[in-house]
């Protein structure tokens, strides 16, 4: 009887082996990230869906001068005859109301300028979506030769962040590459990447870049690298960056790493259309701000709402985001005709 009982228990103790082996490789096998057991670096980032301007219908881009926009209090349409319907306008002024805490909302048609705006300039704190212009500074330089990408940074606590990223779980002393550091920000949306760019290249190219553009909001200072935006101050940063990628082939790969982001609420909506986005959860609001590349209308869209809403506030953005796409199912409709 024992030597049955020690049998039963041996054969169990194997079975329990197996099925830990093929558990943890089935693990390994489908997480995403690869991790050098040196340097506990993660080492292959999203490189996914490819961006090429050639794709599009524009052959070549002149921005818009949105600065010169001027919009009304309530939802306002610039630049074309076409007009909301009754049905679908009604639906987005009923949930602002109902919602209950300050939103905004941008279109604007890269294509032709026709713009539709709401609170436009009403400015939210920006979280992580300041990553996207901080790294567009990063690469303008590295096109203008003023930056080396294959420079490389030393990972230490001093650089620490909590919330989003990945660089925080790295060994004090494991190395990255500019370029890695600005694909972690955006793509993973790395607090300490951000914090590693902004405490080694500084403030001042990057916030006369913000005055050559135009903006109003996204400033930093050299203790802070977050800021506050507002939607229009957001899409000038994303004219930019759809301008850069027409005119350097850092643009178009600057797009790609846009394009290949984790944290994309576009495609929660619209999974079929691909997008470039940067989003930011920050302690009063959500934020998604980024470029829709419909095939005929390419279009930035800016979507924000201050928490303490009757719903959560990243369920009303993923609610204007809806809005919005209808807005421009409509507007394509309307061209047509």
């Amino acid at each position: 009887m024992k030597k049955t009982n020690m049998l039963l228990f041996t054969c169990f103790n194997l079975i329990f082996c197996l099925i830990t082996i093929i558990v943890c490789t089935s693990y390994n096998n489908n997480n995403s990230y690869a991790i050098n057991e040196k340097t506990t670096k993660i080492t292959n980032i999203h490189e996914d869906s490819l961006f090429d301007v050639a794709d599009y219908p524009n052959e070549s881009f002149t921005p818009i001068d949105l600065n010169s926009k001027i919009y009304g209090d309530d939802i306002t349409i610039l630049d074309t005859n076409y007009r909301i319907s009754d049905k679908l306008l009604n639906t987005i002024k009923e949930d602002i109301t109902n919602y209950g805490q300050p939103v905004s909302f941008y279109i604007v048609s890269l294509k032709d300028g026709m713009t539709i705006g709401y609170n436009v300039d009403k400015y939210f704190e920006t979280a992580s979506s300041i990553k996207a212009p901080y790294a567009l500074y990063i690469y303008k330089e590295i096109a203008n030769g003023n930056i080396d990408e294959s420079k490389k940074l030393i990972y230490t606590k001093n650089y620490y962040k909590t919330g989003t990223g990945i660089i925080k779980n790295s060994e004090e002393g494991t190395e990255y590459t500019i370029e890695e550091l600005v694909k972690y920000s955006i793509q993973e949306s790395d607090n300490v990447a951000h914090n590693m760019l902004h405490k080694t290249f500084g403030v001042n190219g990057y916030n006369n870049m913000l005055k050559n553009i135009g903006t109003k909001y996204l400033y930093l200072t050299p203790n802070n690298p977050w800021s506050y935006t507002s939607s229009r101050s957001s899409a000038l940063i994303w004219q930019e960056i759809y301008k850069f990628s027409y005119e350097s082939p850092k643009g178009i790969e600057f797009m790609n790493i846009l394009v290949n982001g984790k944290y994309n609420y576009f495609k929660e909506i619209i999974p079929n259309k691909l997008s470039a986005s940067k989003t930011g959860f920050a302690s009063l609001d959500v934020i998604e701000t980024g470029i829709v590349f419909d095939d005929e209308y390419p279009y930035i869209a800016i979507a924000v709402a201050n928490k303490g809403g009757k719903i959560g506030a990243y369920t009303e953005v993923l609610k204007l985001i809806n809005y919005i796409n209808d807005v421009m199912n409509e507007y394509k409709e309307f061209k047509h005709n």
